[in-house]
């Protein structure tokens, strides 16, 4: 494969944000893309890929150089605001703890320029880049030999330190989240088990209700894109 260049990056991420917004195909682009500058177009595609899912805070499973990271997130900040580069930083967390639980790896270059990155963020971070960052943690901590991990553990305060967070949430239909419950009828519509247990505080039965698709991602607050789960089922949705 050639080598890709600062140009190849500087020029797929302008041509990521016209596919994200819907002004150009993602196979024409890559064409584009491939004449103009020489960039295989599966490796343009990738971009185009990583772009719209650091866009939509989620994890992406291809390789992206430090190089090309490294431009993104600032150029995220720059462009589309300070909500976008948060999800654009929790996904790049998501990807390093994906890699690195996959064992063996240390991705410490990438980790730089996000933590980089994060440390010239103003203001007070997210949750959602926050509890990234610490999955990302866990995974580093896990590819340690247990040698290691105990050397850190003898040496740290076992009191932990608190940090402020800033945090966005949909103001949701509760009547969509009461319609669902009662449709399930306290059986998880995942695993169609009854609801591991009941409510302290009415005895009801406790089912999480879960949308099909994110409203981050443009779904809809609806009976029909919600779905009543089980504590499991709804978090194997969400990371299974």
């Amino acid at each position: 494969m050639a080598t890709i260049t600062l140009t190849h990056i500087k020029t797929a991420f302008d041509r990521a944000a016209d596919v994200f917004d819907g002004k150009v195909s993602a196979a024409v682009a890559a064409k584009q893309l491939n004449l103009n500058t020489g960039l295989n177009e599966s490796s343009a595609k990738d971009f185009f890929a990583q772009y719209r899912r650091m866009l939509q805070g989620e994890v992406f499973k291809r390789s992206l150089s430090a190089e090309a990271l490294q431009y993104f997130l600032p150029r995220i900040l720059a462009t589309r605001g300070r909500d976008a580069a948060d999800r654009a930083l929790s996904a790049t967390w998501q990807h390093i703890a994906y890699y690195e639980s996959l064992g063996g790896t240390h991705l410490n270059r990438l980790r730089s320029v996000a933590t980089n990155f994060q440390s010239s963020l103003p203001g007070t971070l997210s949750a959602q880049v926050i509890n990234a960052a610490f999955e990302a943690s866990v995974a580093k901590s896990q590819n340690d030999s247990a040698v290691e991990r105990k050397a850190r553990l003898a040496a740290t305060n076992p009191v932990p330190t608190t940090q402020t967070v800033t945090a966005t949430v949909f103001r949701r239909n509760a009547d969509v989240v009461a319609e669902v419950l009662a449709r399930a009828n306290g059986i998880c519509e995942g695993c169609k088990e009854l609801a591991p247990f009941k409510r302290r505080s009415d005895n009801s039965p406790f089912l999480e209700v879960h949308h099909r698709k994110p409203l981050a991602d443009g779904g809809h607050d609806t009976v029909e894109n919600a779905i009543a789960l089980c504590p499991n089922c709804h978090r194997k949705a969400h990371y299974g």
